[in-house]
Order: structure tokens, then C-alpha cells, then sequence
């Protein structure tokens, strides 16, 4: 297994000013308390995007400074309030640019240790570009990434972790473990049987397909506690083994269970793992109703 992670020193809380993203700034805060970890507040002010809400709504006529000034003064102001209530350190920066480019620049500046970024920006252009921007982030800043829908108390929580038995989701669940002590953790797995339905066309009986699955689940079942085994904490972790594809398991479980964050780790290695990991993380980002942390 892999070499537990650094502890939580740094983490920087993405924002575009939207109420979404002082759900996030004020999760990262509390984060940051609780970690006794310092804090940065990164607003990236979109140029391009400003001359075409000027070019929509005409706003030349509207009177005021420069949006990016008013950027500046308002981060300046949140820093300082979020300081004295929540007695921490925190650092307040503006960039110009792509969102995840300027963000993953940032992250690796200032040496960050995790990301936290809204649930999208303020009309419909955030909520499409959600998942491309965190998974972006994640590629290019080799950081975790906390997507937050909604406030969540640790201590009351309920965080499902999914695992494929790779090293990737092992630093996952020890991600977990460490940054969410308190709350009810649960390892979970999605198993299938492969082929299944060529079987069936094969000839294959259902007492036959029923068999495999069973020794799939008895294999499964070995394999997840091994790997609970293996995070040697006094956390307590529970298992989960479900049958089904990885996205639509973890979804319905998470509302199943009311969870309030899924993890989920980067699959490592060939171009098919990084396009499943893709595919289920996108998935579960624009349907899971709760709060994602992707890890890489």
C-alpha cells in the first residue's frame, strides 16, 4: 500500500463571489479550524466574460469601478471576516484567466494540500462547466478536490468512499479518515459479473450467472476488508459490497444512505482507467445530490 499523505497545512478555497461559493468558503473555513491549517481565498476574474455580460446587458451605463477592483475589495473584506470568526490565517489573492488553469497554477504555487470549490458559479455557464473545471483541476494540480453542494458537519456525517482496491483509492479512504475523523465512514464497492449478458446468450443458465456472481461478491467482500484492514486506524470504517456500475451504485446508495460526501480516487495507469475514472466522477458530480472529493 501506499505512504500515508502529508498532513492538511494549506487549503485553498476557490471562489466566484456567487452564494454558491460562499457555501464553499465558509466549508474550507471551517476545514481550515479544524485542521489548524492556513487558509487562501482565490477569486479568477474572467476578462472575456465581463465584456460579454457588458455586451449583453449594456452595463458601460451602469455606474461604479471596475469589476475587478470590486473583486479585490470584497475578497479583502471576507478574508478579514473570516479571520475573527474563525481565528485562522487566511490569505486573500485575485488572478485573471481560465478558471482551472489559474487555479491549478495557484494550488501549486502556494503549495496546497486540498482545493474547495463551489457546487457552479452564478447561472446556467457553472453548473456545465462544474465537472470539466474540477476534473481539470484535478489533472493539472495533482491536489483533492472538495466540490461542495451544502454545509456539512463532520462529526454528524455520513461520507461514502468508493473503492476499486488501487493504491489511488487506498490514499482516498486515508484522505478520508484523516480529514473527517468524527464522521461515519463507509468503504463501498460496485462488483459485476463480466460479460454477463453474452452469457445469457451463450446459453448460460440463470443458476450458472447467479454462481459467478456469488463467488464475485465472496471476493469482493475479502478484498474490501483487507483494505479496511490496511488503513490501521481507530476510525471506525465500515463495508459495503453492491452489484451493479460503479456511478449508478454510488449515487443511489448516497441517496439511499443521505449521505453528505462521496470520495472517490483517480484510477492510475492506462488511458481506459482515465477515461472510466471520467466517466463515473462526472457522473457522479452532476448527479449525486451531495458533496464530492475527488483525490488524486
Amino acid at each position: 500500500m501506499t505512504t500515508p499523505q502529508p498532513d492538511i497545512r494549506t487549503i485553498l478555497v476557490a471562489t466566484d463571489l456567487s452564494p454558491a461559493s460562499d457555501i464553499a468558503v465558509d466549508q474550507a473555513a471551517r476545514l481550515a479550524a479544524q485542521r489548524g491549517a492556513q487558509l487562501l481565498v482565490l477569486h479568477v476574474f474572467n476578462d472575456g466574460l465581463w465584456a460579454s455580460i457588458k455586451a449583453i446587458y449594456a452595463a458601460e451605463r451602469w455606474a461604479g469601478v471596475e469589476p475587478a477592483i470590486v473583486s479585490r475589495d470584497y475578497l479583502s473584506r471576507q478574508a478579514s471576516a473570516i479571520a475573527t470568526q474563525f481565528g485562522i490565517r487566511v490569505r486573500c489573492d485575485t488572478r485573471t484567466g481560465s478558471a482551472a488553469t489559474e487555479i491549478a497554477a495557484f494550488g501549486r504555487e502556494q503549495g496546497a494540500d486540498l482545493l474547495v470549490i463551489g457546487e457552479h458559479g452564478e447561472g446556467r455557464i457553472g453548473d456545465a462547466v462544474l465537472g470539466g473545471t474540477a476534473l481539470k483541476v484535478l489533472k493539472r494540480a495533482d491536489l483533492p478536490v472538495l466540490v461542495v453542494r451544502r454545509p456539512f458537519t463532520p462529526a454528524s456525517s455520513i461520507i461514502i468512499v468508493a473503492t476499486d482496491f488501487s493504491d489511488n483509492a487506498h490514499r482516498a479512504a486515508q484522505l478520508s479518515v484523516r480529514l473527517f475523523p468524527e464522521a461515519r465512514q463507509q468503504l463501498l464497492h460496485a462488483y459485476f459479473v463480466a460479460f454477463e449478458g453474452r452469457m445469457r446468450l451463450a446459453g448460460a443458465a440463470d443458476e450458472e450467472i447467479d454462481r459467478y456472481r456469488a463467488d464475485e461478491a465472496a471476493r469482493t467482500r475479502c478484498r474490501i476488508e483487507e483494505q479496511r484492514a490496511a488503513l490501521g486506524t481507530v476510525v471506525a470504517v465500515d463495508t459495503l459490497v453492491k452489484r451493479g456500475t460503479p456511478a449508478g451504485v454510488l449515487i443511489d446508495e448516497a441517496a439511499r444512505q443521505r449521505a453528505d460526501l462521496i470520495v472517490i480516487g483517480k484510477h492510475g495507469g492506462t488511458i481506459f482507467d482515465e477515461r472510466l475514472m471520467g466517466s463515473v466522477t462526472q457522473n457522479v458530480l452532476y448527479h449525486a445530490g451531495c458533496n464530492v472529493l475527488l483525490v488524486p
